[in-house]
């Protein structure tokens, strides 16, 4: 199966097949869905004041 989602690690694509399960998403939703969370996360957030 050819996907437009880059390769995923075994533990990435584990947690990606049980997301999908309990969401009732395909795999690649899943796994799409995780990164753009992780993307949000590592992102700076714009309204922290210096201490």
């Amino acid at each position: 199966m050819l996907s437009a989602i880059p390769a995923a690690s075994a533990a990435e694509a584990y947690e990606a097949t049980y997301f999908a399960r309990k969401c009732g998403l395909t795999r690649d939703e899943a796994l799409r869905i995780m990164r753009e969370a992780q993307v949000v996360v590592k992102a700076p957030s714009e309204g922290k004041r210096k201490g």
